[in-house]
């Protein structure tokens, strides 16, 4: 037993069930004691419905105390709980059992030895009052028993594991010893992964053991226990996806995990099949697959255009998702009717698009026709190698020119100008001199055999010409090589920004040697002046290259992703090291970690870049655009164009103007004759028909039958009045009855815009009258689905990032070290750090040349 203060447990009987009270105490907690005591009681035969709930109450300090851990059904024949329901006292005019045997009995034996005959007893528990007659029972001890319920987690888990499928409520000491040798057999890794993992899932350590049982079982069917060892990662994956799942879906869950399939949860249709998702199909086995992905499927083969389908475009992408979010037509009816289906997510993607792109194009308005041409089409063998026919229906092209073409279609049909398909005629497309790229020459060029034209370059220099960008200049390296080397293997680096030119750097890599010293010194003008003078076409600009290993040295214009990957540890890893290795191993090793983008970060970087390199402002950020004058912005700027709009149309005929008509030509029609309420009202009637209506002989009895007969004969041939009840369109389909020119008059009419409605109702209904407006809603959706991997910058926050550029520029100090004319920015630094002998690398955000020494600085926000 643990070292906490001891329980004292009393489950009342009820009076119907005629059983005793029983008490139980141990020294563990409610729970374990709880447990201990149903299951003491289901073993006496008792049965816990005839039973109340355990009460946990004051500890009695009495002779008659039953041993720890024992069932008393007998305790409370002498004790009763007193008023406040918490503490013990002997029940009134009851004689306590004696217990003089007892006391003479233990005076003679101490430790186990009879003081009286010098016997050494053997160890048993007596229990005078309640001695057996039984030889067997004298003989053979009873077995002790563990509830599994009252062990630590670990045990717990071992004990369902050594279960044999068999769900162990207790375990007797031969397997309590087995659990404990599993427990120190750090060699089995099987059963070492499943504690590890079982401690690390938070659902788990709260589960009851019934739930404990089921997992334990589930895992060793998905990973046989004389097969291979399943990761821990894995095992832990397992355990967290079968507690998150419903109860309901977990021995599916079992299954597909079985057959290999890590599916993270059981999706289900709308009726409560299962949608599938187990099965290997085509699509990218690391891609999760939900009914949400299937509806970008869908959306995507509703359009027209054909592309490669295994490699989506972006613009195809972000056209599916706007039919999504929108719920256009025909994607709406698609979506709902394969949702429908069941297994719809086993289903491989050239299915799906076969399947849509070769229905008929009006199937989606009729549900049923849908719904069975799906159960007729959707059928496919091999979901993982789609067949050719399937391929081909799918219209699936891979060629690259088809994802261009269907970018250019989407590009026209968003407005944009594309070369052979807009009209070039068009008046909104017009041409300007600003439109033409200029292009400005190469600072070094390559001119063959390891020389490299750098007039250009010079022309720009302090010493030849007047510097027309200094805040964005650079010294260009020339990497020196033994003299043995040839030059071809040289590499020259240029420097961010090319003195101006905006142009990225271009490195060569040195093939033969790595190690490079820097020269900060002008490029000498020594070489031959035939070999500056090479002609243009006979210049092959080299390919951008960087080497796989940095050397020790200084590197200029490294791009961004390409210092990130390179070798040698970073400041930003060494704190992360810092932290913890285990945080630094998952996140820059095992890269599980994701560093993760925050509005403080992105603000950072904003005036990072306007601070060091405002060019390159319009390459990382997308600003928001402004909203032209003019543009819809609330819903009172619809209303109110909805409100001129119809106030500018012609007055529509209302519901009582037309009932007024229609009661005006009821008016002119004769009345119908009545049937009359007696014999005496229908002969009246009767008098008054035209004679060729009286059809009733003379001399023969007129009975009220006939009459009406003749009358509803008359009547029949009267013309019938029109109805003048119901909706506007109701009475118009009256009046056309009696006036059709004046109906048809009201047809030509243009019919109101709705005022009601949500936002987007009344953007629809301003496009139908206003296809050229613009709306400041759609201008922002745009720019934030189209961020082209851009941070997006809203006109606040760039606005404070300029304040903060303008204070910085500004500053006596830091403005001249920002505009300082041999600054350099982003410049790369590999070496090896002499006390660890460990590669390290540094970037400082700006460097400054003085004379030879260099100083690095930081920017911090």
């Amino acid at each position: 037993m643990s070292g906490t203060n001891p329980v004292f447990l009393v489950r009342k009987a009820k009076k119907s069930s005629g059983q005793k009270d029983a008490v139980l105490w141990c020294s563990d907690d409610f729970e374990a004691a709880n447990a201990t005591l149903d299951y003491l009681l289901i073993k006496s035969g008792a049965k816990l419905k005839d039973y109340f709930k355990a009460v946990a109450t004051n500890f009695p300090v009495v002779n008659e105390l039953p041993p720890e851990g024992e069932l008393s059904l007998t305790f409370c024949d002498y004790y009763q709980l007193a008023k406040d329901n918490m503490t013990w006292t002997q029940i009134p005019g009851v004689t306590l059992p004696s217990s003089e045997a007892a006391a003479a009995a233990r005076q003679h034996i101490v430790d186990g030895v009879d003081t009286e005959t010098g016997e050494v007893l053997e160890d048993h528990t007596e229990n005078f009052g309640n001695e057996s007659n039984s030889p067997a029972q004298a003989t053979a001890p009873a077995p002790e028993l563990t509830v599994v319920a009252t062990m630590p987690l670990r045990h717990r888990v071992l004990a369902q594991y050594i279960g044999e499928g068999e769900y162990l409520y207790h375990v007797d000491a031969s397997q309590k010893k087995e659990i404990l040798r599993l427990e120190m057999d750090t060699d089995n890794s099987y059963v070492q992964n499943l504690l590890l993992a079982a401690e690390n899932v938070e659902a788990f350590k709260k589960a009851i053991e019934h739930d404990i049982h089921k997992i334990v079982n589930a895992v060793k069917k998905i990973f046989p226990v004389d097969g291979k060892t399943p990761e821990l990662a894995t095992v832990i994956q397992f355990l967290k996806t079968w507690f998150e799942t419903e109860h309901i879906d977990r021995g599916l869950l079992v299954k597909e995990w079985a057959k290999g399939n890590r599916v993270s949860a059981i999706q289900r249709t709308e009726s409560g099949a299962n949608a599938g998702g187990g099965n290997k199909t085509d699509r990218n086995p690391d891609y999760e697959h939900t009914l949400d992905t299937l509806d970008v499927e869908i959306a995507m083969a509703t359009l027209p255009m054909d592309f490669n389908i295994y490699e989506l475009p972006g613009s195809v992408y972000r056209r599916a998702k706007e039919i999504v979010k929108k719920k256009e037509s025909p994607f709406k009816e698609w979506s709902a009717a394969l949702r429908a289906t069941p297994g719809i997510l086993d289903y491989s993607r050239a299915a799906i698009f076969a399947l849509i792109r070769s229905a008929h194009p009006e199937f989606y308005h009729y549900p049923g026709r849908l719904q069975g041409y799906i159960n007729a089409n959707l059928t496919e063998t091999d979901h993982e190698n789609p067949t050719e026919e399937a391929l081909t229906a799918a219209r699936h092209t891979p060629e690259k020119d088809a994802v261009e073409e269907a970018n250019r279609q989407l590009a026209a049909a968003r407005g944009e100008y594309v070369e052979g398909i807009s009209d070039p005629n068009d008046p909104k497309w017009v041409k300007t001199g600003t439109s033409q790229p200029t292009t400005e020459p190469e600072l070094v060029k390559n001119v063959g055999n390891g020389i490299f034209d750098v007039s250009a370059l010079m022309q720009n220099s302090s010493t030849h010409g007047t510097e027309t960008n200094p805040e964005t200049t650079s010294n260009v390296q020339v990497q020196k090589a033994d003299s043995d080397e040839k030059q071809a293997g040289d590499a020259v680096q240029a420097g961010e920004g090319d003195l101006g030119t905006g142009k990225e750097a271009v490195t060569v890599e040195n093939q033969n040697q790595a190690e490079t010293h820097q020269n900060n010194d002008s490029v000498s003008q020594s070489e031959p002046e035939a070999q500056q003078n090479v002609p243009e076409s006979q210049q092959e600009e080299p390919e951008a290259a960087w080497p796989e290993y940095f050397e020790p040295g200084r590197y200029e214009g490294v791009p961004n992703e390409v210092y990130h990957a390179a070798n040698g540890i970073s400041s930003t890893q060494v704190k992360d090291a810092r932290v913890s290795l285990m945080y630094f191993n998952a996140r820059h090793v095992e890269k599980t970690i994701v560093k993760e983008r925050s509005p403080v970060l992105d603000m950072g970087n904003l005036v990072h870049v306007l601070a060091l390199q405002p060019e390159n402002l319009e390459a990382e950020f997308s600003v928001e655009p402004e909203i032209p004058e003019g543009a819809f912005t609330t819903t009172a700027t619809l209303r109110e164009f909805i409100d001129a709009h119809n106030a500018s149309l012609p007055a529509l005929l209302s519901a009582d103007d037309i009932k007024a008509l229609l009661e005006e030509y009821n008016a002119t029609l004769p009345s119908q004759m009545p049937l009359g309420a007696s014999v005496d009202e229908t002969y009246a009637s009767y008098e008054q028909l035209p004679e060729e209506f009286q059809r009733i002989e003379n001399g023969t009895k007129h009975t009220a039958t006939a009459m009406k007969a003749c009358i509803k004969e008359y009547n029949a041939t009267l013309p019938a009045p029109v109805k003048t009840s119901g909706s506007r369109d109701a009475l118009l389909e009256q009046l056309a009855i009696i006036n059709p020119d004046l109906v048809a008059q009201e047809a030509q009419k243009s019919s109101p815009l709705k005022v009601s409605g949500t936002k987007a109702d009344l953007i629809q209904a301003v496009k139908s009258v206003n296809p050229a407006a613009v709306f400041a809603d759609e201008l922002l959706d745009a720019w934030r689905e189209n961020t082209e991997g851009k941070v997006l910058v809203t006109r606040q926050q760039l606005s404070t990032a300029l304040n903060i550029q303008k204070a910085l520029l500004e500053h006596p100090t830091a403005g001249k070290l920002l505009t300082h004319p041999s600054r350099a920015v982003e410049v790369s630094y590999f070496g090896i750090d002499e006390e660890t002998g460990l590669e390290v690398r540094v970037r400082p955000d700006l460097e400054l040349d003085m004379g030879g020494l260099r100083i690095g600085a930081d920017l911090k926000t």
